[in-house]
């Protein structure tokens, strides 16, 4: 069994993430050979039902209908049209949850079929619950657009599910190139410039029951699921990568003890790293920068601390590199204490 799913592997499902993106391009009259245009996907094999295709088609899925469809809202609505869409068993586990907590958990635990693209990592404080949205593979260009498509359509989705409006709040990386769109499908809570990309709910929402609630289906669903992917990787390498790094925090880890770690040599680890348009120290850098964020903001960690844990020989080499990473020195994040709504 591979540890792991790769950009040329054909495991995404097109009548489930892709469908969302023909059906809206249908819906507006475009003609089905512009939008499959250098995917390699024949629309009889679509219909099918039976078609897998590779990561790097369903990229260039996106790519067409962002020129096809240029307008600024094209993310979101896709994200209102992806669930409950045709997922099975994947999204049923999700759509027959007792509450918004278990449906949350539900959705990570099969996001491999959800969210083929991106990867929500789950982190619960005292406060929030997070989801993390991080490259599952490397889309490039593409991450700010499906990180408003899937922000909208997990807001959507529990919102579906609970019958009232879930009360998330938006952390978005960068700026905002379309603020009337966060503002219509988000509301208020959007907060611009982060240096992580997340959205977080507080915790009182999360015993919230949902409408369609049934123990017995959704156990059903979930054990026809782990049937159904019985022997397959669950992340894409990146995510894979960015999870090995995030676990071995305790140690120094470099390009050389994780291919050993991943019983390949360091060669074919930089070989893997480079067709998935990345690098060792890149994914390193991202996830101690990630790590370094959530030890000032949420557990109120000093810079000495953070800087002994990631095996820094200072503080002054953690600021500096933090700099690097984000622009701004480790002091600016700790001391925000409130978010500045958009």
């Amino acid at each position: 069994m591979s540890l792991w799913r790769e950009r040329d592997e054909r495991y995404i499902i097109a009548h489930e993430f892709p469908a969302a993106i023909i059906e809206l391009a249908t819906s507006r009259d475009i003609s089905i050979d512009k939008l499959l245009r250098g995917t390699g996907i024949f629309w009889e094999d679509y219909l099918s039902g039976e078609l897998r295709i590779k990561p790097d088609q369903c990229l260039q899925l996106l790519l067409n209908i962002r020129r096809l469809l240029p307008e600024k809202d094209t993310a979101f609505l896709l994200g209102h049209r992806l669930y409950p869409g045709n997922f099975g068993t994947a999204l049923n586990t999700v759509w027959f949850s007792c509450d918004l907590a278990d449906a949350i958990d539900n959705f990570t635990c099969h996001q491999a079929s959800l969210t083929p693209l991106l990867f929500a990592r789950k982190s619960v404080d005292t406060e929030y619950l997070y989801l993390h949205w991080q490259n599952n593979i490397a889309c490039g260009e593409h991450f700010s657009f499906l990180l408003e498509m899937m922000m909208t359509a997990i807001t959507s989705l529990c919102s579906h599910l609970t019958g009232v409006g879930a009360q998330w709040e938006y952390l978005i990386p960068g700026d905002i190139d379309a603020p009337e769109q966060y503002q219509v499908n988000f509301g208020a809570k959007v907060h611009a410039k982060q240096h992580i990309a997340a959205m977080r709910i507080p915790r009182q929402f999360l015993s919230t029951p949902c409408q369609y609630a049934n123990n017995t289906s959704s156990t059903i669903a979930r054990n026809q699921y782990q049937k159904q992917q019985q022997g397959t990787a669950t992340l894409g390498f990146v995510a894979y990568i960015d999870e090995c790094i995030r676990n071995a925090e305790a140690q120094q880890l470099s390009l050389e003890t994780l291919a050993e770690q991943l019983s390949m040599s360091p060669a074919t680890l930089k070989r893997k790293l480079k067709k998935h348009n990345t690098s060792f120290q890149h994914r390193y850098d991202t996830v101690r920068k990630e790590l370094v964020i959530d030890w000032l903001t949420r557990q109120q960690l000093s810079i000495d601390e953070i800087a002994q844990r990631l095996h820094f020989h200072d503080s002054r080499n953690l600021r500096r590199a933090f700099k690097r990473w984000t622009g701004a020195l480790p002091s600016a994040i700790k001391t925000r204490t409130s978010l500045e709504p958009l």
